[in-house]
């Protein structure tokens, strides 16, 4: 029994040995060659150079999701019968984040316990977020062609990025990038991380 006790607390010795060195090769590894990598997953990162690496081939981040329905409506004048009068309603979620592959090399430096990062601006991750599979019309008489249903689509997509692209809705997705963002680098030991962003185009 006291040998088995012993070879715990070797075993137990050794895991915290391990530990450490993986943090401090992680330190070393930042502080040497500037990272450049994107960000997108949830999964635990760990603290090793190699799950950086991984991070590198990963694409965006959302950091906000809006969810916005819109009515749209168009006519069709005649002179000696009734107007052709259409409405459509549309749906889509537009995601804020940011794409880590438009980050500047040496976006990300560490010296000792602090770490500095230069991040994109917050921008609109997915420009076809229309779900046309949702999208149906409300009223509709007379003959509509392709053409007349696409400019009530694109006029509906206007207006979806001008209702969720406010200068609130990019101060909050500016605000939940920090915090994410820095809880990621805390985990890998860092006790400062210094953030900062550029300013969205978007910003009304």
């Amino acid at each position: 029994m006291k040998y088995i006790k012993w070879a715990f607390w070797l075993l137990a010795l050794a895991c915290v040995a391990l530990a450490g060195y993986n943090l401090n090769s992680c330190r070393q590894y930042l502080a040497k060659k500037p990272v450049d990598m994107e960000l997108g997953f949830e999964n635990d990162i760990g603290q090793t150079p190699a799950v950086l690496q991984s991070i590198e081939r990963l694409g965006q981040w959302e950091f906000l999701s809006i969810d916005d329905e819109v009515m749209v409506d168009t006519t069709d004048s005649h002179l000696l019968s009734p107007d052709d009068h259409l409405v459509r309603i549309y749906h889509g979620t537009l995601r804020l984040g940011i794409d880590f592959s438009l980050c500047d090399r040496g976006w990300a430096t560490a010296n000792g316990d602090t770490v500095s990062l230069q991040l994109p601006p917050i921008q609109l991750l997915d420009r076809n977020f229309i779900d046309e599979a949702r999208t149906r019309s409300f009223y509709e008489y007379g003959t509509w062609d392709a053409q007349a249903k696409e400019d009530l689509y694109r006029r509906a997509r206007t207006m979806m990025i001008q209702r969720a692209m406010t200068t609130q809705n990019i101060k909050q997705a500016e605000e939940n990038a920090r915090h994410q963002v820095e809880a990621l680098f805390r985990s890998l030991g860092y006790k400062k991380v210094r953030i900062t962003i550029e300013r969205s185009s978007l910003r009304p």
